[in-house]
């Protein structure tokens, strides 16, 4: 048995420069031979969700120029963009704001730690818990000033199952 306790949101998008020179709007941009894509690494939930948007737009990763070049953080996607090295890729919007970019929404995920019911009211994790379930309005603080990110589920129960 475990308990689903509710963590954080967090939006996931198109990090672009800033001002949006190209005029990126849409997945469907990436198909167009003016745009340079930085992607992230195979198996990243990132890589994983653009996939399956270009999946469902019918669009191959062979048709998206740079998708071969593949990153291993948001921040290293959101460098090669600050640097001039490619014109979009995929990441969070906490990213995006940390090197003044600007964020494409394209959706948001949910965070949620899944716990062992014996662990759950252990002396071990409950530093962790006690801090999620009080809702501290500082540290809420602290993690939207990130960008991007909605603490409201945290600390919430989601599940016992």
């Amino acid at each position: 048995h475990v308990v689903i306790l509710g963590f954080v949101e967090r939006i996931q998008g198109m990090l672009v420069a800033r001002g949006n020179p190209k005029q990126i709007t849409h997945l469907t941009d990436l198909q167009r031979d003016d745009v340079v894509f930085v992607n992230r690494q195979g198996g990243a939930g990132t890589r994983v969700l653009l996939d399956y948007q270009l999946q469902k737009l019918g669009i191959d990763g062979g048709q998206v120029q740079g998708y071969g070049r593949e990153e291993t953080t948001h921040l290293a996607v959101a460098t090669a963009i600050a640097q001039g090295a490619a014109d979009c890729g995929m990441g969070i919007q906490a990213a995006a704001q940390a090197l003044n970019l600007d964020f494409i929404p394209i959706m948001e995920e949910r965070f949620d730690l899944v716990i062992p019911v014996e662990y759950f009211e252990s002396a071990l994790l409950a530093p962790l818990i006690a801090l999620l379930r009080r809702r501290d309005p500082a540290f809420s603080e602290r993690v939207t000033a990130l960008g991007g990110y909605n603490t409201g589920p945290m600390g919430r129960v989601m599940a016992e199952v």
